[in-house]
């Protein structure tokens, strides 16, 4: 029975609903509990993630961490991650699968998964349900950005293999800088206070704010509502530093005003699509050629799932709907790989009628 200052507000997302801890609330659980977590795909975003599991970080409502196994389809890809990790001498024991199948047999406690697809997603679920075989249970938590009704049929799938595992998904905001400090925001849609209770302490070692949405599925409803608007205020900061630039304005100048004016968002302070801006305010992937940022194809994957989700409740998204066709333009002409702020020179390119 949980206390009752755990229990604050009833989420009524989809078929499941409970009522969601408090933000903020100290667990009922003090002591730090052995675990054996595996991590799954090394991008940009989720090799981030794994160091500072492999760090270990100790929080007050804590696990502690003895071993980290990871997974990725690409080797350099582990290769740069165990070298990434030899340098820092963690106390954590860490070591690659080769396979899905040896992520499986190594009978992790937690799987966390950073995968760019809603198919690579059910794939590993699949394949790691059907090979594992202890009785104690795994709890999945799946960080990737996925449709919402994916995310329902791969809690299904998780529980109805076993009663002791668990599926959460648990997309996250912040980029990859917000990956690299630990300061990540998870938006967890999960079946029951208990499961978000024992996932918690996972997700404190990665991120700073991690936020219950309701029942399964909630966190990947919430991530695309988040990207949406995130897309859609990108292209109009984009628009804005083209603006002031042809005007003769300095680029610095016109992001130093709107970040202390109305204009002030993400996508202006911390990820500023124009290099002498982010140079300026020293952080942003334009001031590396767009490189290690959110890709622009991963955006039009997520407006692409936003509409979806709209389409299928009868609503409109007309701006979502016209990002969306700046992204799949600009991912056409090769900017796919960059970071979503590259909307900058694709529309530098743009010529009007």
């Amino acid at each position: 029975m949980l206390p009752a200052l755990l229990l604050r507000s009833i989420s009524r997302l989809g078929k499941h609903h409970w009522l969601t801890p408090a933000l903020g609330c100290r667990s009922t659980t003090a002591t730090q509990s052995p675990a054996h977590i595996a991590f799954i795909g090394l991008g940009n975003m989720g090799l981030q993630m794994a160091l500072n599991l492999a760090r270990n970080k100790q929080t007050e409502k804590g696990i502690d961490i003895q071993q980290l196994t990871v997974h990725d389809l690409h080797q350099p890809n582990m290769t740069r991650f165990m070298k990434l990790v030899e340098k820092e001498e963690p106390t954590v024991q860490c070591t690659e699968a080769d396979d899905l199948i040896a992520v499986a047999i190594s009978s992790p406690d937690f799987i966390v998964t950073s995968l760019p697809t809603c198919e690579a997603s059910e794939a590993v679920t699949e394949t790691i349900v059907k090979n594992y075989t202890q009785e104690q249970g795994i709890k999945f938590i799946d960080t990737s950005t996925i449709s919402v009704s994916k995310s329902r049929k791969l809690h299904d799938l998780v529980t109805s293999a076993s009663p002791n595992s668990n599926y959460v998904d648990a997309p996250v905001s912040g980029g990859v800088k917000g990956a690299t400090d630990a300061t990540l925001t998870f938006m967890v849609g999960c079946s029951s206070p208990e499961t978000f209770l024992a996932i918690q302490p996972v997700l404190q070692k990665m991120g700073k704010s991690i936020i219950p949405c309701g029942g399964p599925g909630s966190g990947s409803a919430v991530k695309l509502c988040n990207n949406a608007a995130l897309a859609a205020q990108m292209v109009g900061i984009c628009e804005a530093m083209n603006l002031g630039e042809k005007l003769g304005v300095d680029p610095k100048v016109l992001a130093g005003v709107m970040n202390v004016s109305t204009a002030k968002c993400w996508s202006s302070q911390v990820n500023n699509p124009h290099p002498d801006a982010a140079r300026d305010i020293g952080t942003g992937a334009s001031m590396n050629n767009y490189e290690g940022g959110f890709g622009s194809a991963l955006m039009l994957k997520d407006l692409n799932l936003a509409i979806e989700e709209a389409t299928s409740q009868g609503l409109a998204m007309p701006l979502s709907g016209l990002t969306k066709d700046l992204y799949d333009r600009a991912t056409s002409s090769g900017y796919g790989a960059k970071d979503f702020g590259v909307m900058l020179k694709f529309l530098k390119d743009m010529k009007t009628k």
